[in-house]
């Protein structure tokens, strides 16, 4: 009886491209955003408060999203951003005219509450599964195939 090895067939060049495509999507979502939701995880920013004017809601089948927008206005009065929203503003968490504690991280559109915010999770999972594509593509890619198993004929 002869023995071979069998060799495990690399991935085709249209599904390794389609891999590197989506894995650099992904990066071009989430590098970007990386200083603001590092700033915005911290509170780190300017100080102030913010006033709402608008409630605007979603709903989305099985719940509804809702967020605040109006004014932020800084403690020294030098900062002040009109039509902005306020992230993690909910139904409930303000009326209209009420103003509450808001720091500014420099995020076009949004300020955040003094306590941060858990964006960077979601920025941090973008972050890591481009990474792990682009690993897996140089592993199957860059490196020689390895034999799969010993077949006896």
């Amino acid at each position: 009886m002869e023995e071979r090895k069998a060799v495990r067939p690399r991935p085709s060049g249209f599904y390794g491209s389609l891999m590197l495509a989506f894995a650099a999507l992904l990066m071009y979502l989430a590098l970007p955003n990386v200083g603001n939701v590092v700033r915005a995880a911290t509170a780190d920013g300017v100080s102030g408060s913010f006033t709402a004017s608008r409630l605007s809601c979603v709903a989305h089948p099985g719940h509804e999203t809702c967020e605040w927008s109006g004014t932020f206005r800084s403690t020294d009065g030098r900062v002040s951003r009109e039509g902005i929203s306020l992230y993690g503003s909910g139904r409930g968490s303000l009326t209209v005219g009420k103003a509450t504690p808001a720091v500014d991280v420099g995020n076009p559109g949004r300020v955040y509450r003094p306590g941060g915010s858990h964006e960077w999770i979601f920025t941090l999972a973008l972050l890591a599964l481009s990474y792990g594509l682009l690993a897996y593509l140089a592993r199957r890619h860059l490196m020689p195939p390895k034999p799969a198993t010993l077949v006896k004929v």
